[in-house]
C-alpha cells in the first residue's frame, strides 16, 4: 500500500511538472521566435549572434575593449611615465616583469585595429607622458583591413597627433612581428607594413625598433616556436628579448626602463 501510494504521488508530482513546464516552454518557444522573426525586438542581434561567427567576435572585442578603457581610467598614474600603446602584443606584456619598479603604463588592447585606437588614444596616454612604446598595425594587417599604402597613410595621420600632443616624449615604434607559418606574400606585406612604420618613424624623430628579426625570427622567416606561445604571440621568452632590444637601443626611454 505505501509502495503503491509512493508511486501515485511521484506521478502526480511528474504530471504537475509537465503541466508547469510544458507550457513555460511553450511560452519561451514562443518569445524567441517572435524575436527571431522581428515580431519582437532584438531579432537582428539574435540572429546575428547564433549565425555569424564573425560578428560573435566582434562582440566580445567589443566587450573587452571598453573594459579596458574603464580599467585605465580607474589605474594610478604616476608623473612621467612611459606608455605601452597598441594591440594584444601589448597587452599581453608584463611590464612590471619586464620593468620592475619602473613608471611604465600598459595600455595595450587586444584585436584593436588602428582606427579604434586613433578614438581612444587621448584618453588612454596622461598628457605628461615621457615616453611611448607603441605596436601599430598588426591587427590592420592580419584581417586584410587596409592595403600597406593606406595603412601609411592613417599611421602617419595617428603620428602626428600623438608628437603634436607630446612635443618632449620618447616615442620608440616596434615594428611588427612574423607569424608562425608564414608565406612569401605575407612576409612580403609584413615587410611593407614595416617599412610604414620605419618611416613614420623617421617622420616624428621617433625611434623605429625592428622585431622581424632573429631570434624572435626563426630561420624560414617565421616567428620562431622557441619565443612564441601561438601563431601570432611572444612566450615568455619571446618578451624577455624585446624588453632586452627596448633596453638596449640607447633611447631616453631605455633610461627610463632601467631599474
Amino acid at each position: 500500500m505505501r509502495l503503491d501510494r509512493a508511486a501515485r504521488g511521484c506521478d502526480a508530482l511528474a504530471h504537475l511538472r509537465a503541466r508547469i513546464a510544458y507550457p513555460l516552454l511553450a511560452l519561451l518557444a514562443a518569445a524567441l521566435a517572435g524575436v527571431w522573426f522581428d515580431l519582437l525586438p532584438g531579432g537582428w542581434r539574435l540572429r546575428r549572434m547564433l549565425l555569424d561567427p564573425r560578428a560573435q567576435q566582434l562582440e566580445r572585442d567589443a566587450r573587452h575593449r571598453a573594459e579596458r578603457i574603464a580599467d585605465f581610467a580607474l589605474e594610478p598614474t604616476p608623473p612621467a611615465a612611459v606608455v605601452f600603446l597598441g594591440s594584444s602584443t601589448i597587452e599581453r606584456f608584463d611590464l612590471a616583469a619586464a620593468f620592475p619598479g619602473r613608471p611604465a603604463l600598459n595600455r595595450g588592447i587586444g584585436n584593436e585595429a588602428l582606427d579604434l585606437l586613433r578614438e581612444r588614444w587621448r584618453a588612454s596616454v596622461p598628457t605628461d607622458a615621457a615616453g611611448l612604446v607603441l605596436y601599430l598595425g598588426s591587427v590592420d594587417l592580419r584581417q586584410r583591413l587596409r592595403s600597406a599604402e593606406d595603412f601609411a597613410l592613417a599611421l602617419r595621420a595617428l603620428l602626428r597627433e600623438l608628437r603634436a600632443r607630446h612635443p618632449t616624449a620618447d616615442v620608440v615604434v616596434l615594428g611588427l612581428l612574423p607569424e608562425r607559418g608564414m608565406t612569401a606574400e605575407s612576409a612580403r606585406e609584413l615587410a611593407a607594413f614595416n617599412a610604414a612604420l620605419e618611416l613614420g618613424a623617421r617622420e616624428i624623430d621617433a625611434h623605429f625598433l625592428p622585431t622581424d628579426r632573429a631570434p624572435l625570427r626563426a630561420a624560414d622567416g617565421s616567428l620562431s616556436e622557441a619565443f612564441s606561445s601561438d601563431r601570432l604571440h611572444l612566450s615568455d621568452e619571446g618578451y624577455a628579448v624585446l624588453s632586452r632590444w627596448i633596453l638596449d637601443s640607447e633611447r631616453p626611454i631605455a633610461t627610463m626602463l632601467r631599474p
